[in-house]
């Protein structure tokens, strides 16, 4: 490997019209330097500390242009050693940012739903036909993210890095492009939302449903593993979450309170007995919650939580009773 020879000259205007942070701007210029030589394939970039004090700014912003730069492909980062630059042909199309940032729950929303789409096919195809070898490494990526709780900077870079495993287990260069471009622009956006699951006390539930996808894939079950990707991108997105990570958060929504419960209680004690009171917490429990917590955001999803656990026997007259419970509470 090369070394990078004389560090290049890594000043730069930012244009306080642009709507894009310190780190946009650094991720930009290094692209830049990519782009016309002076940075090249196999260099390894200087520290985050000597970034940060040839730019001008905080260790912070640099840390945000490595994590852009490496959900895009740009570079590889890792602990020990150090920041290298990718050979061409593993990199995304471009870091311009010609996606645009995301600063909106509109755009955020339509970020994730391409996301959504890219990764259920990654991770069908990874199901189908991903080798032992690669089994094995998605395990050791997913053991990096349990290492990285309480570090929400160490998360995300371990999270961006297990999806990028999926995307390559699955055999498409082109959609693992694509899946680059989605995550480079998110990845301030889902930085946020793990710090915000972190604070809440949600990474042992954020980390579960990551352990079901790779689990799903490593049993071959598309299905199982597709299911695990919804509920884990669904926890990002409901209870205010998304809307705090833009920096905009709403009001709290009222929980649905002791009428909702004594309701469900009742209810679902005349169908299955005194087993009532183990399911309706461990069914607000897969949400991250606990029962006073809920609120009609959830109602549909633990309502359907709470029908995955009941015998067959059951399930016909649950259906017309949790109809009701909708109606009444949602």
């Amino acid at each position: 490997m090369t070394g990078p020879g004389p560090h290049p000259d890594l000043t730069f205007a930012a244009d306080p019209l642009e709507k894009r942070s310190l780190g946009e701007h650094i991720a930009a210029h290094l692209q830049e330097l990519l782009l016309d030589g002076r940075l090249k394939p196999g260099d390894t970039l200087p520290s985050q500390r000597d970034l940060a004090q040839r730019y001008g700014t905080s260790v912070a912003a640099v840390r945000e242009a490595i994590s852009i730069l490496s959900a895009s492909g740009v570079v590889d980062a890792r602990p020990g050693r150090g920041t290298v630059i990718l050979p061409v042909t593993q990199q995304a199309p471009s870091i311009n940012l010609w996606l645009g940032a995301v600063h909106d729950e509109h755009e955020a929303r339509a970020f994730l739903d391409t996301r959504q789409a890219l990764e259920h096919y990654t991770i069908a195809q990874a199901a189908r036909h991903a080798t032992p070898e690669q089994h094995t490494d998605l395990l050791e990526h997913l053991h990096r993210m349990r290492d990285a709780q309480g570090e929400p900077e160490a998360f995300i870079q371990a999270d961006l890095a297990l999806h990028m495993a999926i995307a390559h287990a699955a055999g498409n260069p082109v959609v693992l492009r694509l899946l680059r471009a989605i995550h480079m622009p998110l990845a301030n956006l889902l930085r946020a939302i793990s710090t915000d699951l972190m604070l809440a006390g949600r990474f042992p539930h954020l980390y579960t449903t990551h352990e079901q996808i790779i689990h799903g894939i490593i049993r071959r079950d598309p299905h199982a593993a597709t299911a695990a990707f919804d509920h884990m991108l669904d926890q990002t997105t409901e209870g205010g979450t998304l809307e705090r990570a833009l920096g905009h958060p709403e009001q709290p929504e009222t929980p649905l309170g002791p009428d909702f419960l004594e309701d469900l209680h009742w209810n679902l004690t005349r169908l299955i007995g005194p087993m009532a009171d183990v399911l309706i917490p461990e069914a607000a429990s897969e949400l991250g919650l606990d029962p006073d917590a809920l609120t009609r955001t959830h109602l549909t999803r633990y309502l359907g939580n709470l029908a995955r656990q009941l015998p067959d026997g059951k399930q016909a007259e649950w259906t017309a009773l949790s109809s009701l419970l909708e109606k009444r509470y949602g």
